[in-house]
């Protein structure tokens, strides 16, 4: 895993010098604006398949590591090549994954605060996209994670807005866990209410089901 990573940051590093080395050749013979379309189109695709090479050379890693430090040396050189394409790479069409699975891979290391900070940067950067919703919940995860209820309350109720999905049920349940934690049992309730009434035959509404008849 160590020597994919640094292969993959030595390919990074190369493709900086090429795309420079190729902006001035372009500019040089007049064809700058093609010159762009084509390289921003090589670097999506290079974003790309590096995102996933580090995906799955990350997943065989912890699958073949045979101990926690193993794991943990695993996830810490992740993050490694995360940051290193996040900060080269920020306008590939791949960025906004590279920055959620940046923020997912310091909440398996359980470093909350890089987790919450990379979230909250996708959620700054790129609030149109499809996987905010997502990331709101990852951070209201990071945020319970800490002890710090309220703010992940925030996230979890930030989701509801988004529809009736099975999201926005999970939402529900993940707000009432979270108000129960901080003591608040009417609002309890109410979102564990809400779960089983969004959908009544999902294993959420079951659990929230449970916790009702634990706290009424």
């Amino acid at each position: 895993m160590k020597e994919t990573a640094v292969n993959v940051l030595k390919a990074l590093e190369k493709y900086k010098i090429y795309i420079i080395t190729g902006v001035i050749i372009a500019i040089a013979t007049g064809g700058a604006s093609a010159f762009f379309v084509s390289q921003r189109a090589k670097k999506n695709e290079f974003a790309w398949q590096n995102l996933w090479k580090i995906n799955d050379d990350l997943a065989t890693a912890v699958q073949q590591g045979r101990s926690e430090k193993d794991r943990t040396a695993a996830l810490s050189t992740t993050a490694d090549a995360y940051k290193y394409m996040k900060d080269n790479l920020p306008s590939s069409s791949a960025a906004p994954w590279v920055v959620f699975q940046l923020g997912n891979v310091y909440y398996r290391l359980k470093n909350y605060d890089e987790a919450i900070r990379a979230y909250q940067d996708f959620l700054a950067r790129y609030g149109s996209h499809p996987l905010y919703i997502l990331v709101k919940q990852s951070l209201g995860y990071a945020y319970e994670e800490k002890g710090l209820f309220q703010e992940a309350v925030k996230q979890f109720e930030d989701i509801l807005a988004y529809g009736n999905n099975f999201l926005v049920t999970e939402g529900n349940w993940d707000a009432g866990r979270c108000y129960e934690k901080l003591g608040q049992v009417s609002d309890a309730i109410r979102s564990y209410t809400q779960t089983i009434e969004l959908s009544p035959n999902s294993n959420w509404a079951t659990m929230a089901q449970y916790r009702l008849s634990a706290i009424q």
